[in-house]
């Protein structure tokens, strides 16, 4: 009896110690989908880019957002540094997957997302989060150049 309820406590212990990683890698997760989800609704609600409203630093940390706000004021392009792309439209909000994200080290992780015009998850789009002071943010966007043909084995 006793090495039952030893084995069910060790056991129990064992969850438990798994938790704050699924806990933490769904809330990296959830906070992308979140940016996302702001900044494609105030994309489309206003013709101003959502790069110059003050809420974004509730997403993106400081230094990247002021960076990205002089690039837009130095240079008039038309692709979006958030979404990495040209025309975007309510069909790309509906098209939003965010995958599982990959912890670098306790203060970085890597959030692929995916924005296409077709249904289906195809990441083109890796999202840098940090966590400074219990504080995520934002601090950089890259394109995925090459498609990822071990995506299915993770």
């Amino acid at each position: 009896m006793k090495k039952f309820l030893l084995i069910c406590l060790f056991f129990c212990i064992g969850l438990f110690q798994l938790c704050p990683q699924v806990a933490r890698a769904q809330d990296v997760e959830f906070f992308v989908r979140d940016f996302y989800t702001w900044y494609m609704k105030q994309s489309l609600a206003t013709d101003d880019r959502p790069v110059f409203d003050d809420t974004i630093f509730k997403y993106v940390c400081k230094c990247t957002a002021k960076r990205v706000r002089l690039d837009y004021k130095r240079v008039v392009g038309d692709s979006d540094y958030y979404i990495k792309g040209q025309d975007f439209g309510k069909e790309l909000l509906d098209n939003l997957m965010v995958g599982k994200s990959i912890d670098v080290d306790d203060s970085l992780s890597l959030v692929p997302v995916s924005i296409l015009f077709r249904k289906e998850y195809a990441p083109d789009i890796v999202v840098y989060v940090e966590k400074t002071n219990g504080r995520m943010c934002i601090s950089k966007v890259e394109r995925a150049l090459w498609p990822n043909f071990r995506a299915p084995v993770y």
